[in-house]
């Protein structure tokens, strides 16, 4: 078979780390097929094959743009291909070959990115309708969407008419660039001017991940309760980052609650903070927090359990799925909650052994291998039925 992957998105948050994962994880479960690794500039860097069976393709072409739709649908047209994966939705909607896509929520459908966009309201309402019709598409293109979780699944079901058999789960798994430990995490500390005891939380700051919360939160931990640590904020440089960032130093809470994107000047990437940076603050933190009202599977939380980290999260149906016992669960749109759940980590050592424990036997069940090869047994099958 001629596999093409658009892995565009290779290097960067969210999809990037998904799409980094499975290129990796086929390449050590397929050494029969065809692979073409489609990649931007950055990622085309970034990527090193270890499998003679993959070969990287330069396409630097921008997400959800007219030459993503025109230049690089030219270039895929190009290479024959059985079968073309995207392990996201934005497909190349005029491309007639078989697709398998792999989509990680609906999240978008049901909360709006409108607080964070610099659109014009009108122009950003147009897109709004475009995403929704192109997503629709993509699902109705795919032969077989894969998607994390069995919540993810039922929110399909739920929105788009589409059979069951349509989709197929596939759990991701903790980067294996995680498991390694950071031999001075105190040097990242001192680079952002972090104090400990702190709690962590990682993630972006759409809406629906619910950072005011957990910022109303901590402002309660720290009035009833007395906590004297500080909440450290990881994620990427954007418009909703920023809008969190300028309503904490109005509130001037800049140096107990730490956005770490802006803690650095002179920094242009939008992405700040390293994964071995993120691996040495979960090293050194006391407690992992996310306080999201929707997730797909929500990896963070599993990333910080290989540290040790114990971890309080929204009760949400993903949240229990993933998860299971190895957590506490709070109420998201209950401050008092979140605040009151958080205490019981930072100050009950009898059940903070004990979930850091479950925590080390949960991330066991999560394999990124076991992710690559239902990805290849839904490619196999894709092709076989297309002869």
């Amino acid at each position: 078979m001629r596999i093409g992957i658009d892995a565009r998105f290779y290097g960067k948050a969210g999809p990037g780390r998904y799409t980094k994962n499975i290129v990796k994880h086929l390449e050590k479960v397929d050494n029969s097929n065809d692979y073409f690794i489609f990649l931007k500039k950055d990622g085309f860097e970034q990527y090193n094959p270890e499998n003679n069976k993959f070969i990287k393709i330069l396409s630097d072409y921008p997400w959800y743009s007219f030459a993503e739709q025109t230049k690089f649908l030219l270039l895929l047209l190009r290479y024959k291909l059985d079968l073309f994966y995207v392990p996201h939705f934005n497909i190349p909607v005029l491309y007639p070959g078989r697709i398998v896509t792999a989509i990680p929520d609906m999240t978008m459908h049901t909360y709006s990115t409108q607080r964070g966009t610099t659109l014009p309201i009108w122009y950003f309402k147009i897109k709004k309708i475009v995403y929704k019709f192109v997503f629709w598409l993509a699902v109705a293109r795919s032969f077989k969407v894969i998607v994390p979780s069995q919540n993810v699944i039922s929110d399909f079901l739920k929105n788009l008419k589409f059979k069951q058999s349509k989709y197929v789960l596939a759990y991701e798994g903790v980067d294996p660039d995680f498991f390694t430990k950071e031999e001075n995490p105190r040097m990242i500390l001192d680079k952002y001017k972090i104090k400990t005891p702190f709690i962590l939380s990682v993630g972006s700051m759409y809406e629906h991940k619910n950072v005011e919360g957990l910022i109303e939160a901590y402002k309660i931990l720290k009035i009833k309760h007395g906590y004297k640590g500080q909440l450290v904020l990881v994620s990427k440089k954007d418009k909703f980052s920023q809008r969190i960032y300028e309503m904490i130093k109005s509130q001037k809470l800049d140096e107990d609650i730490l956005v770490l994107a802006y803690r650095l000047k002179g920094v242009s990437s939008d992405i700040v903070v390293s994964d071995k940076e993120i691996t040495a603050l979960r090293q050194c933190a006391q407690v992992y927090s996310m306080a999201a009202f929707k997730e797909g599977f929500s990896l963070t939380a599993l990333e910080a359990m290989v540290c040790g980290l114990p971890a309080a999260l929204s009760d949400i149906d993903c949240h229990h799925e993933v998860y299971d016992d190895s957590v506490l669960y709070f109420d998201p749109y209950d401050p008092q909650d979140i605040a009151d759940k958080i205490n019981i980590l930072l100050t009950d050592e009898d059940i903070r052994k004990i979930l850091i424990a479950k925590g080390y036997e949960q991330i066991k069940k999560y394999d990124w291998l076991n992710t690559a090869k239902i990805t290849l047994s839904v490619f196999i099958e894709a092709v076989k039925q297309t002869n």
